[in-house]
């Protein structure tokens, strides 16, 4: 393991329902090494989704920052956040949330649009993956033809069709099998060691922790047990490794890496913003709402 991609410091989240206020996260603090798979487990209504939501820059905190890499992403708008999301982060949701009117094909090559890839070679990322996941006879399917599990692999595939740096996941593998849940758990994580991504794992199901390299558990909105764990994922078929390549950019129009919105400093030019999550320099965070 390496340095921190994410830090997390001192966040609270609190929600006004009605006249009383719920405190879903409470004064949390912890980082995650580069590389390391790390499952946050909680019952229903513990705080895990509001938890993973915050790490993601999907919602504000009421207090505290999430830093990743140097960047304090809670002080982002929403237009820098969704543009560094495209770039740096990918989502495996339990819901699919794929686009209804577009097929397996489509969707899995939609997030290397926003990465300037070119039609052809996203399409060929896209059908390789797709294959890898045991979908290459879907690929013309829209997700009305499909099986609730099968979204889900169009989902998974999606995700890491773009190598993120770090993927959100919010319950995997809740609509499959119990072999093809461990199937695609094993090739989640071996994918994420060969290219050093973070994994952030969020679930109920202590069966799924068990593949995380560190086990987060959290009630109440608080932290009350943070632990390594022995991952039990195996190596899956080495052609999935192979058949998942970082495809080429044809143009080098790339959005660049927004700073926040109060920042004093001007914002970094997109090279560097790439050392800053990618490189070796990740540890050098700067604090406050500077960046």
């Amino acid at each position: 393991m390496s340095n921190p991609i994410i830090r997390v410091t001192n966040l609270r989240k609190v929600y006004k329902v009605g006249n009383e206020q719920v405190v879903a996260l409470d004064d949390i603090s912890f980082t995650v090494p580069q590389g390391q798979i790390c499952c946050i487990v909680g019952t229903s209504g513990s705080g895990k989704s509001t938890l993973l939501n915050q790490l993601a820059g999907l919602e504000k905190p009421t207090r505290g920052a999430v830093y990743i890499g140097k960047y304090n992403i809670s002080s982002f708008s929403e237009d820098k956040l969704a543009r560094f999301r495209q770039r740096f982060v990918g989502f495996i949701f339990q819901s699919y949330n794929l686009m209804p009117s577009m097929t397996a094909l489509e969707n899995v090559s939609l997030p290397l649009i926003f990465r300037g890839v070119g039609k052809s070679k996203r399409n060929a990322a896209a059908k390789r993956i797709l294959t890898s996941v045991g979908l290459g006879g879907r690929m013309r399917h829209t997700p009305s033809q499909m099986s609730g599990g099968q979204q889900q692999r169009v989902g998974i595939a999606r995700a890491f069709v773009a190598h993120p740096k770090i993927i959100f996941a919010d319950e995997p593998t809740g609509n499959l099998d119990s072999r093809t849940t461990a199937e695609v758990m094993n090739m989640m994580v071996s994918l994420c060691r060969e290219n050093n991504q973070t994994l952030i794992l969020v679930t109920h199901d202590p069966n799924l922790a068990k593949y995380a390299d560190r086990i987060i558990r959290i009630i109440d909105g608080n932290i009350v047990d943070d632990r390594t764990n022995q991952s039990i994922a195996t190596a899956p078929p080495r052609q999935f490794l192979e058949s998942t390549e970082s495809p080429s950019q044809e143009t080098d129009d790339e959005p660049a890496l927004p700073g926040p919105d109060n920042a004093t400093d001007e914002s970094p030019p997109s090279d560097e913003a790439d050392a800053a999550i990618h490189g070796n320099e990740i540890s050098d965070e700067k604090e406050g709402n500077d960046e």
